[in-house]
C-alpha cells in the first residue's frame, strides 16, 4: 500500500502538472530540457605526423530541467582523430559536460572530420560539429647531419654511426637513396616508437671516385623524408705521390743524379709501409722506410737514385708496398727521359763589350722549354749587381708582347704566367746595356718558372764603359717629317736618317715615337733600342703615317745622344688626311734593295684626276728625304689641267751611290687643293754580292680574280669558251675551299659611241659589269647562282669595240676612285665604282681574255710596278697577272702574238695561255694552285750566285738548310710543307747576288 501509494502521488502530480499545462502553456515550455555546445567547427591547424593534440567541445544545458548526455562520436571514423566522454552522464541545468576531440594525424596533408553528440533534452537532442586539422613533416632529430667516410681503398670498408631519434609514437622507416646507394649500407630499417636508435651505416665501394647518398627518415610512407648526407671517396691506393712522374736531370752516360717524391696517405686510416721496389735496376731507393707508419694525411719523402746506364730515354716504375685493411700496393712512373717542363736559356751569359756613356745596346736572349712533355710557366725576372745599367724589354713570343705586371719595376719585374710549350715555342727576351758611367760593370739577370729542379737561371751581364766626345749629328730630314696629303682610310710609308758627322763617335738610344697622334704614326719596324755610330756613318728606320678620318696631324720622334747638353733629340711628324682629286697609281714608287755596283731601272706612276671636274696640276717636286738620291726623268710643261679621268706618268731615277735606306716624299699640288698629295719614294742600296728580300705571308684560300675580256668584234669564240669554263673552275674552287671574289670589266677604256650601245658604249674604263647594278657585279663563288652571274657578266661585255687597251682598264679598276668608292664620281651613273671587290687580305688574280696584245701606250713595265706595289711593301708576290693570248699560230686571231700582256704575266709570276686552246678549265686551275694554301714558294728579286751564302729567317728566326730549298728554274725559295710560314709572319732571304741583265727598252 505504501509503494502504491508513492506511485499514485506521482501519477498525480503528472496529471497536475499536465492539467495545469494545459490551461499556461508558456510555463510548460520553460520546463523543458534544452542542450547547445559551444562550437559548430574545431580547427587544429598545423599538427606534425604523430603527434598529438587536444581540443573540447562543451555541451550545456541551458534549460531549467536536466537531460542525459548520451554519445559522442566520430561519423566518418578518421583514425587520425578520437571522440570521448566519460559516459551517459545527467546534466543538470547551468552545467557543462565536455566532449573531447584528440587529433593525432598519420599522413601529411588536410585532415577532416564530423563529431557527432547525442542527448535527450527536448531541444538540442543532436549536435554536428566539424573538425579540420593539417598533417605537416615531422622533425626528426639525426646526427650527425653529414657523416663523411673521408677517402679509403676500394674494396675496403668502414663504418661510422649516426643517432636518430623518433619523438611520436609511430614507427619511423629508414631507407637509403642516390646515386651511389649501393656502396653504402645500415643496419636499421625501422626506428620504434618513442625511442633512439644508433644506426651503423658502412661504406664499401666497388669503384673508384666521389660518392654521395642519403639516409632518408619518415613517419609515414608519404611524408616528408628528414634526410642526413653520406659522403665517401674511393681511390685505387693509399698514397700520391708528388711530383708524379718522379723527374730525373738528363745526365751523360755512366754518371747518376738523384730526385725524390713524397708519398702522401691520403685515406682516413694510418697505413704501414712494408717495403719500396722498382722495376728497372738503373733505380735505387735510397731509403727502405719498411714498417715506417704514414698517419692520415701525412706525407714522406722517398728519396731515389737514376744511374744512367744507356743514352736515351728510360722510364720505370716505383712499388711502394704497405698494409691497410689488408697488404696493397701503390706505384708511381719514374722518368729520366729529361722531358719534365725544364727552363732552357741560351745563351748562358751576355757581354755587352764596350759603348760610350750613354750608348745603348740590346741582346736577346731565348727562353724555351727543355722537357718534351707539358708546359712551362714563365713567372717574371730578377736582376741583380749594377742593375742600373742595364735593363730589360718586354717578353716576346714572336710579335706578340707580354707586358711586365703592373706595379712591378726593374730590378724586380713580374708578368702573369706564360705557357711555354716543348719544342719550337720560345719567348724572346732583349737585355740592354745603358752605361750611365764610365767603368765596367756586372750585373745578374734572373729568370724565374715553375720548373721543379731549377726554378731560377741566372744570366750575367757584363759590359764596359768609355767616356767619349759630345755627339754632333745630322737628322734627316729637318726640321719636320712631311707627310703632305694621304687620303683617308690609306697609309704611307717615308724614314729618317741619322749620320755622324763628326769626329766623336755617337751613342744613340731609346729611339721611339713619343707623340703617335693617337695611333696614325707608327714605326713599322717597331721601337729601336740604339746603337753607336762612328765618323762619317748612318741609320735610318720606317714612320708610316695611316689616316683613319680628316684631319690635321701631329706627331713627335724621340732619341737621345750622347750630349750631356742635349741629350734629347726630337723631330716633329706632320700630316694631313683629307679627299684629293688626284690619285697615284701606284700609290709609292718602291724601287726595292739594289746592289750598289748593279744598274737600276726607271720607276713610274701614273698621276690622274678621280674628280667628275677638271683640275690644275700646278707643280710637284721632290721634298725634303733622307738624301738626294732621287730624280724626276719627266719633263712637263706646268700647269696642266686633267680632265675627269685623265693622268700623266711621271718616271724617276735612282742613284745607288749612298748605302742604305733612302725615303724621299714627292708632292703633287693641285689648285683648290691647301695640301699637295703625296707619293713616297723608296730604296735600299746594299754592298756588293749582299742582297736581302722581305716578303709577308698573306691570309690563303681567299682569291680576288678579275676578268679583264676584250670586247672587240672577233671575240665572241673566246668569250664562249671562258664562259663554258666558269662553273668548273667555281666547283673545284668550292671543293680545295678557296673563297673566290669574281668581278668582270672590258678591255674598253673610252666608249665607242658609233658602234657600242648601252650605257658605257663599250667604254667601261675599268669599271666592273654590269656597270648599271643590274645584277651583282662582285660575285662570291659561295652564292648558289655564282657561276650563272659570271656568265652573264662576260656576255655583258659585248662585242662591238675596236681598241683592246687592257692593260690600262685593269689599272683603273684596281685603283681609286674605282677600287675606294661605290659612286665614280668622274661620270653620271650613280654606283658605278667597284668599291667591295678588293679584299685586302685575299690574293689578286687578274686574268686577261684577248685575241691581239694590249694597246695602252704605256710601258708594260708601269704596270708592272702597279701590280707589285697593290697590296703593299713586301706584299709584290700577292698578286699576278694572267693572259690568254696569242702565243703562236694554232689559231686565226685579230692579231699576232705580242709581248705585253705577256711580259707583265711573266714579271709578276703569273702565266701565260694560248687564247686557241680549247678548254679554259686547266688554265683557271692555275690561280687555284696558288691559293688553297699558304705561300711555300718566294720569288726572289734578284738572281743568286750560288748558294753559299744564302740564308733564310722566318719571324726573325734562321731555319735550318732542311727546311728550305732554292729553285733556279724559278728562282724562289721554296718552303718544306711543316716550315711554310703562317699569316702575317715575316720572310727573310739574304744572299750574294749577281747584277742582272739590264731591262729590255720600251
Amino acid at each position: 500500500m505504501r509503494t502504491g501509494l508513492r506511485g499514485g502521488r506521482i501519477i498525480g502530480l503528472s496529471l497536475l502538472t499536465a492539467l495545469l499545462a494545459c490551461h499556461e502553456p508558456g510555463n510548460t515550455r520553460s520546463v523543458q530540457a534544452q542542450a547547445a555546445v559551444d562550437a559548430d567547427t574545431l580547427d587544429f591547424g598545423d599538427v606534425p605526423v604523430g603527434q598529438w593534440r587536444e581540443k573540447q567541445v562543451r555541451l550545456r544545458n541551458v534549460g531549467y530541467v536536466p537531460f542525459h548526455a548520451l554519445n559522442a562520436l566520430g561519423l566518418e571514423g578518421d583514425p587520425s582523430y578520437e571522440v570521448s566522454f566519460d559516459g551517459e552522464e545527467r546534466v543538470m541545468p547551468g552545467e557543462e559536460k565536455l566532449v573531447h576531440v584528440r587529433f593525432h594525424p598519420l599522413s601529411e596533408g588536410p585532415v577532416e572530420e564530423t563529431v557527432h553528440v547525442l542527448t535527450d533534452a527536448n531541444s538540442g537532442r543532436e549536435h554536428t560539429v566539424r573538425v579540420r586539422g593539417q598533417g605537416v613533416p615531422l622533425p626528426i632529430d639525426i646526427s650527425p647531419p653529414v657523416l663523411d667516410f673521408e677517402t679509403l681503398e676500394v674494396d675496403s670498408e668502414r663504418t661510422l654511426r649516426l643517432t636518430i631519434s623518433n619523438p611520436v609514437d609511430l614507427p619511423l622507416t629508414v631507407t637509403l637513396e642516390g646515386a651511389a646507394a649501393d656502396a653504402f649500407s645500415a643496419d636499421t630499417l625501422t626506428v620504434p616508437p618513442l625511442s633512439t636508435r644508433e644506426v651503423q651505416a658502412k661504406y664499401l665501394p666497388r669503384s673508384l671516385g666521389d660518392m654521395r647518398a642519403q639516409v632518408k627518415v619518415k613517419a609515414c610512407g608519404n611524408c616528408t623524408p628528414t634526410v642526413a648526407e653520406l659522403a665517401g671517396r674511393s681511390v685505387p691506393s693509399a698514397f700520391v705521390f708528388e711530383p708524379e712522374p718522379v723527374p730525373f736531370e738528363s745526365i751523360p752516360v755512366h754518371e747518376r743524379t738523384q730526385s725524390y717524391t713524397r708519398a702522401r696517405n691520403i685515406t682516413w686510416r694510418p697505413v704501414t709501409i712494408m717495403g719500396l721496389s722498382t722495376s728497372d735496376k738503373s733505380f735505387t731507393p735510397l731509403k727502405s722506410m719498411q714498417r715506417q707508419e704514414v698517419k692520415p694525411g701525412e706525407a714522406v719523402e722517398v728519396p731515389l737514385e737514376f744511374a744512367a746506364r744507356f743514352s736515351g730515354p728510360n722510364t720505370g716504375t716505383l712499388t711502394l708496398g704497405y698494409e691497410s685493411d689488408k697488404a696493397r700496393q701503390s706505384q708511381v712512373v719514374l722518368d729520366a727521359s729529361g722531358g719534365r717542363p725544364t727552363l732552357a736559356v741560351a745563351p748562358a751569359a751576355l757581354d755587352f763589350g764596350e759603348l760610350p756613356v750613354g750608348g745603348k745596346v740590346g741582346k736577346t736572349i731565348r727562353i724555351s722549354n727543355g722537357g718534351t712533355t707539358g708546359n712551362l710557366i714563365f713567372r717574371g725576372v730578377r736582376g741583380g749587381g749594377s742593375a742600373d745599367h742595364f735593363s730589360v724589354d718586354v717578353p716576346l713570343r714572336g710579335k706578340q708582347a707580354y707586358p711586365w705586371k703592373a706595379g712591378t719595376a726593374w730590378p724586380a719585374l713580374g708578368v702573369d704566367d706564360i705557357t711555354i710549350a716543348p719544342g719550337t715555342d720560345a719567348i724572346d727576351l732583349t737585355v740592354y746595356f745603358e752605361p750611365k758611367a764610365e767603368g765596367t760593370w756586372q750585373g745578374t739577370l734572373v729568370l724565374m718558372s715553375d720548373d721543379k729542379f731549377t726554378p731560377e737561371r741566372t744570366i750575367a751581364l757584363t759590359g764596359r764603359a768609355r767616356s767619349t766626345g759630345p755627339c754632333v749629328y745630322e737628322l734627316k730630314p729637318w726640321p719636320v717629317l712631311d707627310f703632305g696629303n694621304v687620303t683617308p682610310g690609306r697609309g704611307a710609308v717615308l724614314g729618317f736618317s741619322f749620320r755622324n758627322p763628326g769626329r766623336a763617335e755617337c751613342a744613340v738610344k731609346d729611339i721611339h715615337l713619343s707623340n703617335d697622334a693617337g695611333g696614325v704614326f707608327y714605326m713599322p719596324g717597331g721601337k729601336l733600342a740604339g746603337g753607336v755610330l762612328p765618323y762619317d756613318t748612318a741609320f735610318s728606320a720606317m714612320i708610316a703615317f695611316r689616316p683613319q678620318a680628316p684631319g690635321e696631324y701631329q706627331g713627335e720622334l724621340r732619341l737621345t745622344v750622347n750630349d750631356p747638353a742635349n741629350p734629347t733629340v726630337t723631330l716633329p711628324l706632320r700630316g694631313v688626311s683629307q679627299d684629293s682629286c688626284l690619285v697615284a697609281a701606284p700609290a709609292f714608287v718602291d724601287f726595292g734593295p739594289i746592289r750598289y755596283d748593279c744598274s737600276v731601272g726607271r720607276r713610274r706612276t701614273l698621276i690622274s684626276n678621280q674628280c667628275a671636274a677638271p683640275i690644275d696640276v700646278r707643280d710637284f717636286q721632290i721634298g725634303a728625304g733622307t738624301s738626294n738620291q732621287y730624280a724626276l726623268m719627266t719633263n712637263m710643261a706646268l700647269p696642266r689641267t686633267l680632265a675627269p679621268g685623265e693622268g700623266f706618268e711621271l718616271e724617276f731615277s735612282y742613284e745607288r751611290n749612298v748605302l742604305g735606306q733612302h725615303f724621299s716624299p714627292f708632292f703633287v699640288y693641285a689648285t683648290n687643293e691647301p695640301s699637295p698629295l703625296l707619293v713616297p719614294l723608296l730604296a735600299e742600296t746594299n754592298h756588293e754580292g749582299l742582297q736581302l728580300d722581305r716578303f709577308i705571308q698573306g691570309t690563303n684560300s681567299q682569291l680576288d680574280v678579275l676578268f679583264v675580256v676584250a670586247n672587240t668584234t672577233t671575240m665572241d669564240t673566246y668569250q664562249a669558251r671562258l664562259k663554258a669554263a666558269i662553273p668548273g673552275w667555281l666547283e673545284r674552287a668550292r671543293q680545295a675551299g678557296v673563297d673566290v671574289r669574281v668581278g668582270v670589266t672590258s678591255t674598253g677604256l673610252a666608249a665607242r659611241a658609233s658602234a657600242c650601245g648601252g650605257v658605257t658604249a663599250g667604254g667601261e674604263g675599268g669599271r666592273l659589269v654590269p656597270v648599271d647594278g643590274s645584277r651583282s657585279r662582285a660575285i662570291s663563288s659561295a652564292a648558289t647562282t655564282a657561276a650563272e652571274t659570271v656568265q652573264a657578266n662576260i656576255d655583258d661585255v659585248g662585242l662591238c669595240h675596236n681598241l683592246v687597251q687592257g692593260l690600262e682598264t685593269m689599272r683603273q679598276a684596281l685603283s681609286s676612285p674605282l677600287a675606294t668608292s661605290a659612286d665614280d664620281p668622274r661620270t653620271p651613273l650613280p654606283n658605278d665604282g667597284n668599291l667591295g671587290f678588293l679584299r685586302s687580305t685575299a690574293r689578286l688574280a687578274v686574268v686577261v681574255l684577248s685575241d691581239e696584245d694590249d694597246h695602252s701606250g704605256f710601258d708594260a713595265e708601269s704596270y708592272v710596278q702597279f701590280l707589285q706595289a697593290i697590296k703593299g711593301t713586301g706584299m709584290a708576290h700577292r698578286t699576278q697577272l694572267y693572259a690568254l693570248v696569242p702565243t703562236d699560230n694554232r689559231c686565226t686571231t685579230a692579231g699576232p702574238p705580242g709581248p705585253r700582256f705577256s711580259t707583265v704575266a711573266q714579271r709578276t709570276n703569273g702565266a701565260v695561255g694560248s687564247i686557241c686552246q680549247g678548254d679554259y678549265g686547266s688554265f683557271l686551275d692555275k690561280l687555284l694552285q696558288r691559293a688553297d694554301r699558304p705561300q711555300a714558294d718566294f720569288t726572289l728579286g734578284a738572281t743568286p750566285n750560288g748558294m753559299a751564302e744564302m740564308s733564310v729567317r722566318v719571324a726573325g728566326v734562321k731555319l735550318p738548310a732542311d727546311q728550305w730549298t732554292y729553285d733556279p728554274a724559278h728562282n724562289a725559295v721554296v718552303f718544306q710543307p711543316a716550315a711554310v710560314p703562317t699569316p702575317g709572319q715575316t720572310i727573310e732571304v739574304r744572299y750574294r747576288s749577281a747584277c742582272p741583265a739590264p731591262p729590255p727598252a720600251p
